[in-house]
């Protein structure tokens, strides 16, 4: 379908004005206030413009850096009502730069509920740049709204910057268009163009342990250790390391009492199946037994009694014994989920240290060799704060592993949040570990997205940008299983996002070593790797409009397969070679992931 074409469906019928309706008040971006300045020593002005369309716009100058980038925002709310399912198109100018004068800006567009839980029916992170650029993001409504019950947020705390928005619309398309036929356009508007892009292989960061998996459907209640999609995975992809759920609520129903059934011998299966691949494991806590954990099953911020540690680390302790004599499965890691957010055990920075104080001690009495990971956090923001304390307490240092985080803010977190966990990692001498990977924790609320092509862009997004930034040497997927599937529930046919988890394997090999690149396009996302085994790969994500990108600083003369994969079919190859000059021209489909490997 042509732009032309696109632009003509998407235009009002005279009298059918219905089609189409504004979902903001006029100027809503110049009237309503800039909220949380103070929080960033920001100031925001109304600018004249020339030669635009528009001849205002909202300026924000950011001072100040924080780890929230919602802190300051622009929060437009809804004017008209908007019912559940309609297709929407959300439509602004931004101009923006760095306050270095040399990167670009940032803004990340939200539309969402304007009260909590702030239901998300969008998220999607914006460069900009020195000059206008108009933005569009196509999405459909999570929930019905009536008139200020939602709201398109632009938030704009990531670092010092100054950013211009103009023109802010959003246009309700009703059940008249697709989602699919609203993205479209959107993207034939911004074609990405030729970008050249450099590879400097010789100047080398993490190596790579490749990618794993999380194995929690016990969790969740199954007693079978391995669903259909788990089995599909194991058998397809190059899984190198799991995480398991610890059913503690199952294995300790009573003080004292530990037993082997149900939820908690489906996990320890699980365990031993996958220690029968010689993976290395992390079993990690969600819910515990009431009597240990008081509050409504899954509520989620409960803090532990310190009267009750030991009764917990004495539960954890026999679980790891069993796993380790009964099964032959020797559990290398242990951890918390999220205890910063509570999901569901909630543990301060100080509460965690004196857990792993007495903990370590128990383990290690037990002939246990399992560590205790630092953080396993919600998200990478908030890291850094969390963890630094545990990895700067010496007493702790011979009982902890990793340092770990989840990555489902990847696509909103500033940048130097996420560089910051690489920054600890060296400074401690830890390996990076995303222990979730994804890049929607509220996706499962979506009508089955797992089989589209925007799960799947978004999610190879979320992974470069996370091993580009913090250094992490593996990615664990959310999950392996029947939970955030690869592949429909019966194992039998995988979704689009299977293939480009394929693809990926193929770029970050284990053994393999990341090496980063200059673009001049911040919205083409590009990364490669160097390894003994597989020569040079490179992994390239264009999630604009069409074209192509010039490579430079590969081998000379390497024959090299390229894969492509975009909405319109995954997994195409080519077979192409680099000149002599170490460059090489690849053509980068409308919303694609292009990966480049040496041909062997």
């Amino acid at each position: 379908m042509s732009a032309v074409t696109l632009a003509l469906l998407l235009c009002l019928v005279p009298g059918q004005e219905s089609v189409a309706k504004p979902v903001l008040a006029p100027d809503a971006h110049l009237t309503t206030p800039v909220a949380g300045l103070e929080r960033t020593r920001a100031e925001a002005t109304i600018v004249d413009v020339a030669g635009q369309p528009f001849s205002r716009a909202r300026r924000v100058v950011i001072r100040d850096r924080s780890n929230e980038t919602n802190v300051t925002q622009l929060a437009l709310l809804n004017s008209q009502p908007i019912a559940e399912g309609d297709t929407m198109l959300a439509s602004f100018y931004l101009r923006g730069i760095a306050a270095d004068g040399q990167r670009p800006g940032q803004v990340e567009f939200l539309f969402e509920k304007a009260t909590d839980p702030w239901t998300k029916s969008v998220t999607r992170g914006i460069g900009v740049g020195r000059q206008w650029r108009r933005a569009f993001v196509a999405f459909r409504s999570a929930q019905s709204y009536r008139p200020g019950e939602a709201m398109a947020s632009l938030r704009l705390a990531f670092g010092p910057q100054t950013i211009d928005i103009a023109d802010a619309k959003i246009t309700n398309y009703g059940k008249s268009r697709t989602l699919e036929q609203l993205v479209a356009f959107a993207t034939s508007q911004s074609p990405i163009g030729t970008v050249p892009v450099a590879f400097n292989l010789k100047d080398t960061r993490q190596t790579m342990m490749g990618f794993g998996g999380n194995f929690c459907q016990p969790r969740y209640g199954a007693t079978e250790p391995m669903d259909a999609v788990g089995e599909y995975v194991l058998k397809n992809l190059n899984v190198v390391h799991a995480r398991i759920g610890l059913p503690l609520n199952a294995w300790n129903p009573e003080p004292g009492v530990y037993r082997d059934a149900a939820q908690a011998n489906a996990s320890l299966k699980a365990l031993q199946i996958l220690a029968r691949r010689k993976l290395p494991l992390v079993a990690s806590v969600w819910e515990a037994p009431q009597w240990m954990l008081p509050g409504r099953p899954e509520q989620m911020g409960r803090t532990l009694a310190p009267e009750r540690y030991k009764d917990c680390i004495e539960a954890v302790a026999q679980y790891l014994v069993t796993a380790r004599d009964k099964y032959g499965a020797h559990v290398d890691y242990f951890s918390f989920n999220e205890p910063d957010y509570g999901v569901n055990f909630k543990f301060t920075s100080a509460q965690m240290a004196e857990f792993i104080r007495q903990a370590g001690p128990r383990f290690a009495a037990l002939g246990l060799k399992t560590k205790i990971l630092v953080g396993d956090t919600a998200n990478g923001s908030n890291f850094v704060g969390y963890a630094k304390p545990l990895l700067e307490d010496g007493s702790l240092a011979p009982y902890l592993g990793p340092i770990a985080f989840h990555s489902w803010d990847a696509l909103s977190a500033s940048e130097s949040s996420y560089r910051g966990i690489a920054e600890l990692g060296r400074k401690h001498r830890k390996a990076v570990w995303c222990l979730e990977a994804g890049h929607d924790a509220q996706l499962w609320q979506a009508k089955d997205p797992w089989r589209t092509w925007e799960n799947a862009l978004r999610n190879a997004m979320a992974y470069e940008r996370t091993i580009r930034l913090t250094e992490s040497s593996l990615m664990d997927y959310w999950t392996y299983q029947d939970n955030y599937p690869l592949v429909d529930k019966n194992g039998s046919k995988p979704y689009p996002i299977f293939t480009v988890m394929k693809q990926m394997e193929g770029v970050f090999t284990p053994g393999s070593r990341v090496a980063l690149a200059k673009t001049s396009r911040p919205e083409l996302q590009a990364i490669a790797t160097v390894g003994k085994r597989n020569g040079f790969a490179a992994l390239l994500i264009n999630p604009e409009g069409p074209g192509k990108a010039l490579l430079s600083g590969l081998p000379r003369n390497a024959r090299v397969v390229v894969i492509r994969s975009d909405a319109e079919g995954q997994g195409r190859r080519s077979v192409a070679t680099v000149n002599r000059q170490g460059r090489l021209e690849v053509a980068l489909p409308m919303r694609s992931v292009v990966t480049v490997t040496a041909a062997r």
